[in-house]
């Protein structure tokens, strides 16, 4: 509708995803009264009177946080749509900022869990508000609910529903674990806190490989082999930062998340250590989505995700009794790598014709050398011991390490593309620095 210049339309699309966009919040609303009813009786193994009465007051505040965020999302996408990179993205980077800096001061004041989800809510709410403000003053556009045509609704919630299916899948998926957990180990509070401490690492780990993908437009009528050369193109830079960080999180993780979250918390280690493997492998090959979702190709891949996610739920039930937090981790892990690595290399082989054997080969040709190569260095370098320096010590290491891994790369593994990448990134750096001094 933009391209054919075509106004009427776009505020009808508004409108309807508006619309389509509130009804998934009732239901979320709906939901979120049944489980807080629930929650007493399915969490009475794993968490004990007053924990229960915490949980409630945490969860009630959380989806009300879940219902603002969905019930804008059509205002949010819009942003994305008209490519506004920068207010979207931005407005975010400076409420996590603002969030972080408030929780602060929040927690060495004693405020303690209902207060850092209530941060949250105000900062979703405020960042909402702004979407919506900027999508009306700036962009001039207003949902438009007058003589929509039947065919293009049914068209935009047939497309949107396999969307939001495949969402609801990610969100089961980080997820499910925690909630298991809660209902089927002992001490279940414990463990809980320990998992989402590799569970929050992990979700840092996967928005950063996220922000590459989500500004990535591909162009229709594009071929298989210029869109497998897409894939690559874009895969290697996001597998080469997202390889560095786990290279360098292998070695040096577990003093990490002893300075960051106590030594209780140290197995949270080996939770994030496990889950953020397949994010390694899948993030990068995350533009054939993409493809699929531009294409309409998306209700095979919306049901495998949705399957794998009850994989999960399964098997994490039995491998929860062998280890709590190792069998969770796996089993998470396990379906991450079957619905979003096998099952969609199939998907994509076959809807689009990648062909994952090149795609591979061309993905871990030099980054993988790398990676092994600075394993071995940042083992070698740990037997240093300059852990025993604390944060500083641990910033030595991870920095040291990184520059090993970057000039490896730089120096005999990187393509002239990448390479171009990393000279306009220092030329970026050098000019402004000189523009400062100046």
């Amino acid at each position: 509708f933009r391209a054919n210049n075509d106004r009427e339309s776009q505020r009808k699309f508004l409108g309807v995803t508006t619309v389509y966009y509130a009804a998934v919040t009732l239901v979320i609303l709906i939901v979120g009264v049944l489980l807080i009813t629930v929650f007493p009786n399915v969490f009475s193994k794993g968490l004990t009177s007053s924990e229960i009465v915490k949980a409630k007051e945490l969860l009630s505040i959380t989806i009300v946080t879940s219902a603002i965020s969905i019930g804008t999302s059509a205002f949010s996408n819009t942003l994305v749509a008209y490519e506004r990179f920068t207010a979207h993205k931005g407005i975010m980077i400076l409420a996590n900022i603002a969030k972080m800096a408030v929780l602060v001061f929040l927690m060495k004041a004693g405020v303690k869990s209902v207060g850092v989800v209530t941060v949250n809510l105000i900062a979703t709410a405020a960042t909402r508000l702004f979407y919506i403000c900027y999508v009306f003053f700036k962009l001039k556009l207003y949902p438009s609910f007058k003589k929509i045509d039947t065919s293009f609704v049914k068209g935009v919630f047939s497309y949107s529903t396999f969307v939001l299916i495949q969402l609801i899948a990610q969100q089961l998926n980080s997820m499910s674990d925690q909630i298991i957990l809660g209902i089927f180990a002992p001490s279940a509070a414990i463990l809980i806190g320990i998992y989402g401490v590799g569970s929050q690492i992990v979700q840092y780990y996967k928005t950063i490989g996220s922000q590459f993908n989500s500004v990535l437009m591909i162009e229709g009528g594009a071929d298989s082999k210029t869109v497998q050369n897409e894939m690559v193109r874009i895969g290697r830079v996001i597998f080469m930062v997202l390889g560095m960080i786990y290279c360098v999180f292998a070695v040096f993780g577990r003093d990490f998340v002893a300075l960051w979250a106590g030594k209780d918390n140290i197995d949270g280690y080996f939770v994030a250590l496990i889950i953020m493997f397949p994010w390694l492998i899948s993030t990068p090959q995350g533009i054939g989505n993409q493809i699929l979702w531009a294409i309409n190709r998306h209700k095979t891949l919306a049901i495998i995700q949705i399957c794998s996610s009850v994989f999960n739920i399964i098997v994490t039930i039995f491998l929860i009794k062998w280890k709590p937090l190792v069998g969770s981790s796996l089993g998470t892990a396990l379906a991450l790598i079957i619905g979003d690595v096998v099952l969609m290399d199939i998907v994509l082989r076959k809807e689009v014709g990648i062909r994952f054997g090149e795609y591979y080969r061309d993905l871990f040709k030099g980054t993988l050398p790398a990676l092994l190569i600075t394993f071995a260095f940042g083992a070698a370098f740990s037997l240093l011991h300059l852990n025993r320096y604390g944060w500083v010590g641990l910033i030595i290491n991870c920095v040291i390490t990184a520059a090993v891994y970057a000039a490896l790369m730089a120096a005999f593994f990187m393509n002239s593309y990448e390479k171009g990448l990393l000279k306009g990134l220092f030329n970026k750096i050098t000019g402004k620095l000189g523009r400062k001094k100046a």
